[in-house]
């Protein structure tokens, strides 16, 4: 896979409550880091403008240990993989990564994910009228080099990060869609001044 981060400390968990870390957000900080809904709608709520998608790469890949054990998966399974900037009138905001299993993704939405690689995940899923949910989501702060040099930023800057479970599914064992996807966030969105020493 391409794309690769370093983790600075650990990641913060949702579900375990983030212990006034991220006290300094701004509400609309907030709302982006932390929702449950689609990243797409809020950033162009908030910028009123329409979110545009710069693939940087699509293909398929095997599962990684790490990768399997976060989508509680078998590793080596082959998936879907795609890493792109989400950008407002050229400005990249967010540094979004996803792999989907190939058995954890219903054929017609694959085709349409597939149809429309330079769409975000988020408008593809709602032009199917796919609900989602959001769970595991955990917020962290990392290095990850080939955002950092497409931002035009020095390489071992701090990012903000997050990564989460999206899921839909009919029951135990079908799925809709279940993906891995980590958002690494421009500084000019969330900087990692929001983040109190621990």
């Amino acid at each position: 896979m391409n794309f690769s981060y370093t983790l600075i400390g650990d990641w913060l968990s949702s579900e375990k409550g983030f212990r006034g870390e991220l006290g300094g957000l701004l509400p609309h900080q907030k709302l982006l880091l932390l929702s449950d809904g689609s990243l797409t709608l809020e950033l162009e709520l908030l910028w009123r403008s329409v979110v545009e998608v710069e693939v940087k790469f699509k293909g398929t890949t095997t599962l990684s240990k790490e990768a399997a054990e976060y989508l509680e998966e078998a590793p080596d399974k082959e998936a879907m993989e795609r890493e792109v900037w989400l950008t407002i009138e050229g400005k990249r905001l967010v540094y979004a990564h996803s792999i989907i299993p190939l058995n954890c993704i219903e054929k017609g939405l694959k085709d349409a994910l597939e149809a429309h690689s330079d769409e975000p995940l988020g408008r593809v899923l709602n032009t199917k009228k796919v609900f989602f949910s959001k769970k595991k989501l955990e917020v962290g702060k990392v290095v990850c080099r080939s955002a950092a040099a497409d931002l035009g930023i020095e390489e071992d800057s701090p990012l903000i990060a997050r990564r989460y479970m999206l899921y839909n599914d009919e029951g135990p064992g079908k799925w809709i869609i279940k993906a891995a996807v980590t958002e690494v966030f421009s500084p000019e969105i969330i900087s990692t001044k929001f983040f109190k020493k621990r």
